[in-house]
């Protein structure tokens, strides 16, 4: 089962909550890193921080699991979250470009801003948890480059090297 951790501030707190009811309703299994009750005073990194370190481990252990961070201003919290090693965060309007961040990057954290409408948002949550990260070997390098520097601070130009047979063939 999917695990979806949301988080939200102040901006995002009435939709992070009906993402949140959605989610529960559609089977995702959802855990909230909130606050119970909106808190104007509340600062996004706190939760950009807390969601990011949640998907993290969770995939590490080797779950299946995505976060949505909904914040008052969707790209400073794509700043703070990325700054977790490990989160690929992206903001995302629409499910297209939600499908689009997940086969180009990988994303794991999906960042709406709090103004979004519920049911535009409802399905750019649900396309960006179930798109998938399709076989193709130049992503799959750049994502390699990309973890290289984070975690090493260079890019030595991971060779990424399949068989034939493992490069998904794309029709189109």
């Amino acid at each position: 089962m999917t695990r979806i951790h949301f988080a939200v501030d102040h901006g995002g707190y009435d939709l992070g909550r009906a993402l949140e009811a959605r989610a529960i309703a559609a089977g995702y299994d959802v855990v909230w890193h909130g606050a119970d009750t909106p808190d104007p005073g509340d600062d996004y990194p706190v939760y950009a921080v807390r969601v990011g370190r949640a998907v993290v481990e969770d995939q590490d252990a080797g779950i299946d699991a995505f976060a949505v961070l909904v914040v008052d201003e969707g790209f400073a919290g794509v700043v703070a979250a990325n700054k977790v090693n490990g989160v690929r965060a992206v903001p995302a309007a629409s499910p297209r470009s939600a499908v689009t961040a997940r086969e180009i990057v990988d994303a794991n954290v999906l960042v709406l801003d709090g103004i979004a409408f519920e049911e535009s948002a409802w399905l750019t949550v649900s396309a960006f948890v179930t798109a998938s990260l399709p076989h193709v070997v130049d992503h799959g390098r750049r994502i390699l480059q990309i973890e290289e520097y984070e975690n090493a601070g260079t890019i030595e130009g991971w060779a990424v090297q399949l068989e034939p047979e493992q490069i998904a063939v794309q029709h189109g």
